[in-house]
């Protein structure tokens, strides 16, 4: 991201790759092209239309898919996990990366594959901090793969996957690329609800609250990689709910894990 120069609506990194930036979001991808054809259309589907223009508008799958996870998202209730999570991210030393973020927390750089939920997040902050100039604002959001996300490692004092791991195809990647993102001192914050799915996350990949307390107290690897942030509490066991319908919550217990890298 370091590399990278704001030119109109794109970014363009010295070696010539561009990318686009939609309502102040960047999208740093690999492949953009392949993310556009998924999700794409869904940008055409602005804040603050009337819902009854969106129902009109919102004829592809992933715009109606985004639109649902905004509403599940942008009005949760109220929960010890959220509660929690917002205080540590408030009091947290920056910069704070949010691998994963959905909607994320003010202040915080945010990182999530899905644009509906980063720009539901920018306007219910009214961040717009980082819309010119060259390199990453304090706070803001970026499209990008917390997979392969486009950052120095080392580059960030605060580093949060909440609800993340459980959800994606390589977990054991994705937590090493967070692991990797945290400067010497820094914090890495792991919750997970362990709520997998087979058709997200290969049964072979899948993983228990034991096997995750060992690799961040570095008893054993991670899948194949060898974690460098350190235990530095017993995990915590909190509520997590979303409202999914009018008379439907799902309610999670939520492990969080809190770590140290210490060189």
């Amino acid at each position: 991201m370091r590399g990278l120069r704001r030119v109109g609506s794109l970014l363009v990194c010295a070696c010539g790759q561009r990318y686009p930036v939609v309502d102040g979001i960047a999208v740093v991808l690999r492949d953009v092209a392949g993310w556009a054809a998924s999700e794409g259309p869904s940008a055409l589907v602005r804040p603050g239309l009337d819902p009854q223009v969106v129902e009109l508008v919102a004829v592809d799958a992933a715009s109606r898919r985004n639109r649902k996870l905004v509403e599940v998202y942008a009005s949760p209730p109220a929960s010890p996990f959220q509660a929690w999570l917002a205080e540590f991210v408030a009091r947290a030393p920056g910069p704070v990366l949010e691998l994963g973020s959905g909607m994320g927390h003010a202040g915080t750089i945010r990182v999530d594959l899905n644009l509906a939920l980063l720009r539901a997040g920018v306007v219910a902050a009214e961040l717009a901090e980082g819309a010119d100039g060259v390199g990453l604002p304090t706070g803001g959001a970026v499209v990008a793969d917390a997979a392969d996300p486009p950052f120095l490692a080392g580059s960030f004092a605060t580093v949060v996957v909440a609800n993340v791991l459980d959800s994606c195809a390589d977990p054991a990647l994705v937590l090493a690329q967070a692991d990797a993102l945290v400067a010497p001192g820094g914090e890495l914050l792991v919750a997970c609800a362990f709520a997998f799915e087979d058709g997200v996350t290969a049964r072979e990949r899948q993983f228990t609250e034991a096997d995750l307390a060992a690799a961040l107290a570095g008893e054993r690897p991670f899948g194949p990689w060898a974690l460098a942030c350190r235990l530095v509490a017993p995990p915590l066991d909190l509520e997590w709910r979303l409202a999914v319908g009018p008379r439907t919550t799902h309610v999670h217990r939520v492990a969080v894990f809190r770590a140290r890298r210490t060189g």
